[in-house]
């Protein structure tokens, strides 16, 4: 009888701890409505803490626009996020929304200088018409700007052009062409490029027909892993698996001179 009087007793606690948080909720949002933002914040900023989604975005756009509060786009974005994080469709909106502001206000200065040379900048370019950061999606745009970057020896554009031709975005995919600007890549040092060439070997896209390609993405991808790429180490170890002996030690070997040769330890 004790027990029964402590579970309904605990049970009526946690009803008025939950009709509470609904009232609070709903005049808090009654007064953003309102714009009445000092009364909304008092109200909403506990119901954010505890992790109220509707109460994140809501106190998010009140840092994000300097409503009630002092403006603050980073606590803003943190809001947010944790409110995406909870599959709020609001903080999921907001979050884009102040991202597509960002970069906006990137490319202003980003354009420029692409379009004065800056290798860095037209690779950047590159990125944001690729995948719509700040303007319309353009994988043809990014190609061009991929390219020039890539010309000049900046080695990340090297990366995204080897990839571009990998999968087909934005150019006829070409495998040939992928493992040249992934090769050139991988040989300074890029970790992705040294990866995604060994991906290329082991599915046997590669130009190099009088070599083992599996010897040769065993090569590559176990310098992946070793510089920290997690997928790399999964494959690695399957890859172990396609070579007998012999090959393995002519892998390792040959990872060895890579890693001397490229990753420079």
């Amino acid at each position: 009888m004790k027990k029964q009087i402590l579970l309904a007793a605990s049970l009526m606690l946690s009803i008025s701890a939950t009709d509470l948080m609904a009232a609070n909720l709903g005049k808090g949002s009654v007064a953003f409505d309102k714009q009445d933002y000092e009364t909304a914040y008092k109200e909403l900023s506990p119901l954010a803490k505890e992790g109220n989604p509707d109460a994140l975005n809501m106190v998010g756009q009140m840092y994000e626009n300097g409503w009630g509060v002092d403006k603050d786009e980073a606590k803003a974005v943190r809001y947010y996020n944790r409110g995406a994080s909870l599959g709020h469709l609001g903080s999921v909106n907001s979050l884009r929304a102040v991202k597509d502001k960002e970069y906006k206000k990137e490319l202003l200065t980003v354009e420029p200088a692409a379009k004065a040379g800056d290798a860095k900048a037209q690779n950047r370019l590159g990125e944001m018409a690729e995948f719509g950061y700040g303007m319309k999606r353009d994988p043809n745009m990014a190609i061009q700007w991929y390219k020039q970057s890539a010309e000049q020896g900046y080695v990340p554009a090297q990366h995204n052009i080897g990839r571009a031709y990998n999968f087909g975005t934005g150019v006829e995919q070409n495998f040939v062409e992928a493992e040249r600007w992934y090769r050139q890549a991988a040989e300074q040092g890029h970790t992705d490029a040294m990866f995604f060439l060994g991906t290329l070997y082991s599915n046997e896209h590669g130009s190099q027909n009088d070599v083992n390609t599996n010897i040769l993405a065993y090569a590559w991808m176990h310098n992946a892993a070793e510089l920290g790429n997690r997928t790399a180490v999964e494959i690695e170890k399957r890859l172990i698996m396609k070579l007998n002996s012999s090959e393995l030690s002519e892998a390792k070997a040959l990872a060895e001179e890579y890693r001397k040769t490229y990753v420079g330890q």
